[in-house]
């Protein structure tokens, strides 16, 4: 062996070294690990983000979704927000699948749809995800919208954020018509948990139809002081 590939291989060695004492000391302060495999210095390490990425996929393949994916995305502009939506509602067989994931209590399709939606939009210019949350009492079990913004972070390896609520109760949108939809909702019908200021954050929802939901949403996280880039739908609807 040379004196050049060895102070090669004393270099590769003392990288690692220099890198593991990095992690440590990034720990010491800031104690995190991997959720999954327990590695220290990230609550999601590369490896095992990829491996949740790759099992959505296949659960996605197995049951087909993947079929209703496109790679025509529609887009709107909705007076403060660009809203991409990666399918159109009102094709049967994507309105079977949302009726199937919001109504019939399939939760576990949320993720594989989320990572869908994801690869279909390509990358993200956000750092953080917010997911617009459930109204106030609503039956659901869970929040579909959160579901879907689990399966994209997976994706793009972004921070979800579920910090937002509704601060009144008011009446479902889908039973209003396009007029007294607008007059429903207000930004300050949502409130923040947590501190936003100064984030750069993708707002996400499971349809767009008239958008005044989502427009309400994304005023009031400016209000609240984070960088609205633009917000993402599983399916649009025109009325």
């Amino acid at each position: 062996m040379t004196t050049g590939t060895t102070d090669v291989m004393s270099l590769s060695i003392l990288r690692g070294i220099i890198s593991r004492l990095w992690l440590y000391s990034l720990h010491l302060l800031w104690p995190v690990s991997c959720e999954v495999c327990g590695r220290i210095g990230t609550a999601l390490c590369d490896s095992c983000r990829h491996e949740m990425i790759r099992r959505e996929a296949e659960a996605s393949k197995a049951r087909g979704f993947y079929k209703i994916f496109t790679d025509d995305i529609i887009t709107r502009q909705l007076n403060n927000v660009t809203v991409y939506s990666a399918l159109y509602h009102h094709d049967p067989s994507v309105k079977k699948v949302i009726h199937n994931f919001k109504e019939e209590g399939r939760r576990d399709m949320g993720r594989p749809l989320g990572v869908c939606m994801a690869r279909a939009f390509g990358e993200t210019e956000a750092d953080y995800i917010i997911p617009a949350p459930l109204r106030m009492n609503s039956e659901r079990k869970y929040n579909q919208t959160r579901e879907l913004a689990e399966g994209m972070c997976d994706y793009w390896g972004v921070e979800l954020l579920d910090v937002s609520e509704r601060t009144r109760e008011r009446p479902h949108q889908m039973m209003l018509g396009a007029f007294d939809r607008k007059n429903n909702i207000a930004p300050d019908d949502f409130r923040f948990t947590e501190d936003i200021r100064g984030l750069r954050v993708a707002l996400v929802d499971d349809v767009c139809t008239t958008g005044y939901t989502l427009m309400a949403f994304a005023e009031a996280c400016r209000l609240a002081g984070a960088n609205v880039i633009c917000a993402y739908t599983l399916s649009s609807s025109h009325l």
